[in-house]
């Protein structure tokens, strides 16, 4: 891969002291309130249910006060997973995260307002090979550049709220879809490109437990959803990603015979709006997040954006450092 020299992001926001002194926030939530000896006697004499209320606001307002504000409570590493040298099997998705329904909320009304992300191919990019007809297997892109990117799965849901983030923040994410996810529609994720600046890529037909399965079975799930999302979308997939991010032999082969170049892990997942680290507790240079096409999604781009913006990174498009082959 490719050394160059990028500018750093924003440095890392300063975590909140514990031990800065509350008693100025005492004071001011105390006189906002008038929480004074008087007030409490004047509404005693007002009555003994007023009394009790007031005395229940400053409460609330000392409590307040020192509170400490939230901080994403960050999972320990999770053990080295198995797979061959050059693979690192990422943390399993909770059962909760997996599919379980049909699509939310489906749109096709996406087209954007202003100019979609256009990513600048880096310079020098060697993508991953791998000998004896096999797709090579990426949980992390080796770079020194700061940068992380951001991988979402499936499909389930299609949240207008999101492709309005997405253009907003100009986050060149890439979209692995599986076909049935798309039951009520596949048109969402036309405008999805067009925000991003980035193709769709490939994620099975049905999301199954891909080593299940046999070879034919595989290559039946890995062929059939290229051929299905390069139909609609007017350009094949050459990336994969395995459901659950299971594999085995058989589906590096089938990979490879269906034009796909590389079978793309994860290193970091955000399960729950919890950050979970295959390596670390905090996002390094060449990072993959999983995320999903879940209703929460909107909620929680945001989390991922501050703690990559946090390790002086910034979002990269996966696609410039994996291209499509010429």
């Amino acid at each position: 891969m490719h050394q160059r020299t990028v500018a750093r992001g924003a440095p890392p926001r300063p975590e909140p002291s514990a031990a800065e002194p509350c008693h100025e926030r005492l004071v001011g939530a105390v006189t906002a309130l008038g929480c004074t000896r008087a007030r409490y006697s004047g509404t005693m004499r007002e009555g003994w249910p007023l009394a009790a209320l007031a005395a229940g606001l400053c409460a609330a307002a000392l409590v307040s006060a020192c509170a400490v504000p939230p901080v994403i409570h960050v999972s320990p590493s999770p053990p080295v997973p198995r797979g061959t040298p050059t693979t690192v099997r990422p943390a399993p998705i909770p059962p909760s995260s997996a599919p379980t329904a049909g699509p939310t909320t489906p749109t096709s009304s996406l087209a954007p307002t202003q100019d979609p992300v256009t990513p600048t191919a880096p310079v020098d990019v060697t993508p991953p090979s791998s000998p004896d007809g096999l797709a090579p297997v990426v949980n992390h892109i080796s770079t020194t550049d700061r940068v992380a990117f951001i991988t979402i799965d499936d499909g389930y849901s299609q949240d207008p709220a999101v492709v309005s983030l997405l253009r907003r923040r100009h986050i060149p994410v890439t979209a692995f879809l599986a076909v049935d996810a798309l039951a009520a529609g596949h048109e969402y994720f036309v405008g999805v490109e067009k925000v991003t600046g980035q193709s769709v890529q490939n994620h099975t037909l049905t999301h199954p437990h891909l080593p299940k399965l046999g070879p034919d079975g595989q290559r039946a799930e890995i062929c059939g959803a290229a051929d299905t999302l390069g139909g609609w979308y007017g350009q094949r997939p050459w990336l994969f990603r395995p459901p659950y991010g299971d594999y085995d032999r058989s589906t590096r082969r089938a990979a490879h015979d269906c034009g796909m170049t590389t079978i793309v892990l994860w290193d970091v997942s955000l399960p729950h709006s919890v950050l979970r680290f295959a390596s670390g507790s905090r996002f390094r240079p060449g990072d993959i997040l999983l995320i999903h096409w879940r209703p929460n999604l909107v909620r929680d781009l945001p989390i991922a954006l501050a703690a990559i913006a946090d390790a002086g990174l910034h979002v990269a498009s996966l696609q410039d450092y994996l291209p499509r082959p010429a």
